[in-house]
């Protein structure tokens, strides 16, 4: 029988083979797992780095289990980094792609130094979501088409859907190119609640340019020889209610506004003047509390 002995190895050969296990040895002492240059339909170890050429799925389609979970104590549970693209991405087609949940902290943080912190785009939905409540009592139905960021809170009279807060700045800022830059709307509460801290020094309420009042401010007429006008406004009055009322002609000698009776029953109001008109007179009148 022929017995073929082994080539003898340079001893290049040996020291690299020596340098490598060196290396492997150190690295497995400070617990950095080598990097290792899988093909494609190899297994995953855990604990180990791999650079694979194409994308590695989790499919759990047929039982509806959770694809890949990740958990740490303190730290991430699941981490993703890309020099330019997405970090992570999260895909539905009728649920939510992205959620955080936590009992205690902050679901969801989005940091960025000089760029967009969390950024929401939707074609003809929803960009951004905010809910404050019992988790799964989320309101029914889709969020406002066509809405940027949309906040809903439930709970009390003292719930906040948005709430914006700045030391020296704008807590809350809207801008619009032909539209509002902030509308507000009630179904029967206060569209829009102006107060302020320093009720003796600060304004509820600044406005630089017109202010437009629909329904509750416009322009009566007098006519020729009458005495007073009834205005139907179009909105609820009270018994409190205070109209303003100032004429915009000449009714005549020293003819003026005598006096305005509110109607909270009809929802009326009449003006009078102090003498009969000798001709059509406009009146300027404005709807208070």
């Amino acid at each position: 029988m022929i017995t073929e002995s082994p080539s003898p190895r340079s001893r290049r050969a040996l020291l690299n083979a020596a340098l490598g296990a060196g290396v492997a040895t150190i690295a497995a002492a400070l617990g950095r797992p080598l990097p290792a240059k899988a093909a494609d339909g190899d297994p995953v170890v855990v604990g180990g780095t791999y650079t694979a050429s194409s994308v590695t799925r989790f499919d759990t389609g047929a039982t509806g289990a959770i694809a890949l979970w990740g958990y740490s104590t303190s730290q991430a549970g699941v981490y993703g980094q890309s020099t330019s693209g997405n970090g992570v991405i999260g895909e539905s087609s009728s649920g939510t792609g992205v959620a955080g949940n936590t009992t205690s902290g902050i679901g969801v943080v989005g940091f960025s130094p000089s760029g967009i912190g969390v950024y929401g785009i939707s074609q003809t939905n929803t960009g951004v979501q905010g809910f404050s409540g019992a988790f799964g009592a989320q309101p029914g139905g889709a969020a406002p088409a066509k809405t940027g960021v949309h906040g809903y809170a439930a709970q009390d009279a003292n719930a906040r859907g948005v709430h914006g807060q700045t030391t020296a700045g704008r807590g809350v800022y809207g801008q619009a190119t032909s539209g509002y830059g902030v509308r507000g709307y009630a179904t029967s509460g206060t569209a829009g609640y102006f107060a302020t801290a320093r009720a003796t020094t600060g304004f509820a309420l600044h406005a630089v340019g017109r202010v437009r009042l629909d329904k509750s401010a416009g322009l009566a007429t007098i006519i020729s020889g009458a005495k007073s006008v009834v205005v139907t406004p179009g909105i609820n009055l009270v018994p409190v209610s205070a109209v303003v009322a100032t004429l915009q002609g000449d009714a005549g000698g020293t003819t003026t506004v005598h006096r305005v009776a509110v109607n909270a029953t009809t929802n009326t109001f009449t003006i009078y003047l102090t003498a009969n008109s000798t001709a059509h007179v406009q009146v300027a009148w404005i709807v208070l509390g």
